[in-house]
């Protein structure tokens, strides 16, 4: 239940219907969810551990400032992409992972292990079979498979440490768009596979800036 509440005061939030400054008071918030005092403190705390809200004696529960808000939190990426500020977030997301994802290849084509290459055409495999099935879940799974070998295969952890946003935002798309797996997309994953197998970074790179353009494309065409 306080993940319920959670989600519905943090897509206010991020929406904008609760302005930064705003003050909430707890009483006010158990009589609008009809639940315990004890459920309303803990839906506070998930928020106070995304930097969302701050408790102020006296005051209540002060919406903080957008600047220091988790924007990498899979919670906050999916209160964007399923509110009003949807397109603003899928340029963020593009533009983040222009940069960091043909890295990621780039350097998975030089750096990947045996496992981590067979991981990766095994989670190509999977995409093409689940796409043949209609699957979209198992689907779903094996494309964050994918993505998240590919980064952690770039044995850089800065790079590796944005395994969950890339999730994240493969899980919106999915969940909260209509998706429907394109072959062209499944190419470019085949694409980038076979180039980390055989040691190409720059082949690795340009099929992932494909796949960042194309999911782009799909993700603002909604």
């Amino acid at each position: 239940m306080a993940m319920t509440v959670s989600n519905v005061i943090g897509a206010r939030i991020v929406s904008g219907d609760v302005a930064p400054g705003t003050a909430m008071r707890l009483e006010e918030l158990d009589a609008e969810f009809g639940v315990s005092r004890s459920v309303t403190r803990e839906a506070v705390k998930l928020l106070e551990a995304l930097h969302m809200v701050r408790a102020r004696r006296r005051i209540g529960i002060v919406v903080t400032d957008e600047s220091e808000w988790d924007v990498s939190s899979p919670a906050v990426i999916e209160w964007f992409l399923a509110g009003p500020r949807r397109d603003e977030e899928i340029t963020w997301i593009s533009e983040l992972r222009s940069a960091v994802e043909p890295l990621a290849a780039e350097l998975a084509a030089q750096r990947a292990t045996r496992e981590e290459m067979t991981t990766l055409a095994l989670a190509v495999t999977g995409m093409i079979s689940a796409a043949v099935d209609g699957d979209l879940d198992e689907y779903l799974r094996c494309d964050i498979d994918f993505h998240t070998t590919l980064l952690q295969a770039s044995h850089n952890p800065l790079v590796a440490s944005h395994v969950k946003v890339i999730a994240a935002v493969l899980e919106g798309r999915t969940h909260l768009m209509p998706f429907q797996p394109k072959q062209e997309a499944i190419g470019f994953h085949r694409s980038i596979a076979d180039a980390v197998a055989t040691h190409d970074p720059e082949a690795a790179a340009e099929a992932m800036r494909q796949i960042v353009r194309e999911a782009h494309q799909a993700m603002t065409s909604q």
